[in-house]
Formats: C-alpha cells, structure tokens, sequence
C-alpha cells in the first residue's frame, strides 16, 4: 500500500516491472548504498524502515566484501604454492599427461604461468600441465619409449655419473 504525501515529490521514480542488469549481472557495495539511499529517500515517514533491517543488510554486504577478498587472496596463495611445486621439480625429470591428453615426459627446464595454471617446460620442447604430472623421478633419469597418442610410456633407466669421466 503505497502512501502520499501532499507537497512532497519522490527524486527517484516507482519501481516498474522492468529489470535493470548490469554487465556481470553482480552488484558491487556501491550499487547496495544506492540502493540503500533510495529506500531513505522514499520511504513512509509515518512508517520508517527497521534499522535492525538496515544494519542486517549492511552487515551481509560487508561480509560478502569479506569473503570476496579471502577467496581472492587464497586464489593467490594456491597459485604461489603450485609455482614452488613447479619450481622444486626444475632438473627432475617427470612423466605426465599434457593438455592434449597425450603422455609425455622429459626433464623439467623452467617453470611458466599460463591462465593461471602452472605448466612445466621440458627439454623435449613439450609442455605439461603441473595437474597432468603423474611420476617424478629421481635427476639423471632418461625416459626411452614415451609415445604421444597411445598413451604408453616406456621403460626408466637411471643415469649414473661415472668417476673421471
């Protein structure tokens, strides 16, 4: 039940049917205050709205705030850990699944962030997904056999360094 009140002209026109979206269809604390202000503005002076609502509604949008920035940070924390998983495998040679599901392997020569998933360079010119590593093995192990589409890997033979040579 909508109340008027003789000499006073609402800034802000009644609500229509239609619906206003925003690109992301999100709305930022911003668009709450907005929001917020209008409903000052045009509410009921014989019925003003409960602060106890207005202070609810503060408090959410503050802890989505919140909870926005936390899931952001942890994003970056995930990402830092994976490079330093990345890193600590520089040298070691893995074997694993690539991005075109093909095994692969080699001996990882650098560490590079690609959409913010890390992949693993390897002397074989191949790339590997940090996810797709499914055995690291020990430095000096050359990988014989590794075939793209088949899915097979060959066998491991480890490498000793022999005195004076």
């Amino acid at each position: 039940m909508s109340t008027t009140i003789p000499g006073f002209t609402p800034t802000i026109p009644p609500a229509s049917t239609s619906t206003v979206t925003t690109g992301s269809n999100t709305l930022s604390s911003t668009d709450f205050m907005n929001v917020m202000l209008a409903q000052l503005q045009q509410q009921d002076p014989l019925n003003p709205t409960d602060s106890n609502q207005m202070l609810t509604q503060m408090s959410e949008i503050s802890t989505l705030q919140s909870n926005q920035a936390l899931t952001t940070n942890l994003q970056g924390l995930t990402l830092q850990q994976s490079i330093a998983s990345g890193s600590s495998m520089m040298g070691k040679t893995v074997l694993g699944t690539d991005a075109q599901g093909n095994s692969t392997g080699g001996t990882v020569t650098s560490v590079k962030v690609v959409n913010q998933s890390v992949m693993l360079e390897l002397n074989s010119g191949g790339e590997l997904p940090l996810s797709g590593v499914t055995q690291i093995l020990p430095a000096g192990t050359t990988i014989t056999g590794t075939t793209g589409t088949t899915g097979t890997t060959g066998a491991t033979t480890p490498t000793t360094p022999t005195a004076g040579a």
